[in-house]
């Protein structure tokens, strides 16, 4: 498939996207593609371990081509070793079932590159929508992270990332993915149809190598 949106929450151009939902509100559409996980907003609301065969039926169909959006977020209540533990058992659904992770992360970048070193994952892991400086993408670069733009971004941060590393996404955004890739080959000063071929190809290698 040509992925040119590999994280939404809308319905609109979902033949060309990967759309985000939890295992409970997986429904998928014929042709569509899907990463499912569970939020780190919602981990306070884990009662039990059924969740976790849930995640492994839900993920296990033909059409989730990713584990996310899961991840660490320092700006909600839940303790982070609760939210760190809820990661590193969704990492190993992705894990035995072959599949590449989709990360939220917010102010918790270092703890995530730690999580990496320690579980070393054979598949990709993505951050997405990151709006972050600089310096934090060099160290997940120097780290084997992928990273997503979406409408919100830093420049010297998007200019750093190789773009065999790089995707672009809507998230919860209506704008159409289309303006995204205009703005970004912009600012990379690269034309529109090398980005796009680019981008679609690291799909390929990252959701449909499998």
């Amino acid at each position: 498939m040509d992925i040119l949106d590999i994280h939404t929450h809308q319905s609109e151009n979902a033949s060309k996207a990967i759309t985000s939902v939890s295992p409970s509100d997986f429904n998928p559409v014929e042709g569509n593609c899907y990463s499912v996980g569970i939020h780190p907003w919602s981990v306070a609301e884990i009662d039990g371990n059924e969740w976790i065969d849930e995640l492994i039926r839900v993920a296990s169909h033909p059409q989730v081509v990713a584990i996310g959006e899961i991840g660490l977020d320092k700006l909600i209540t839940t303790d982070m070793t609760l939210q760190t533990k809820i990661v590193e058992i969704q990492v190993a659904v992705a894990e035995q079932l072959r599949l590449p992770v989709v990360i939220h992360c917010v102010r918790a970048f270092n703890e995530l590159i730690q999580l990496k070193k320690k579980i070393k994952p054979t598949t990709p892991w993505i951050i997405h929508g990151f709006r972050a400086k600089k310096s934090i993408v060099e160290q997940l670069i120097k780290q084997g992270f992928y990273i997503s733009f979406g409408e919100k971004y830093q420049q010297d941060a998007l200019c750093l990332v190789p773009l065999n590393k790089l995707f672009l996404e809507t998230d919860e955004s209506e704008n159409n993915i289309e303006i995204l890739y205009q703005q970004i080959a912009d600012a990379r000063s690269i034309p529109y149809y090398q980005l796009l071929t680019q981008i679609q190809q690291n799909s390929k290698d990252v959701f449909f190598n499998h």
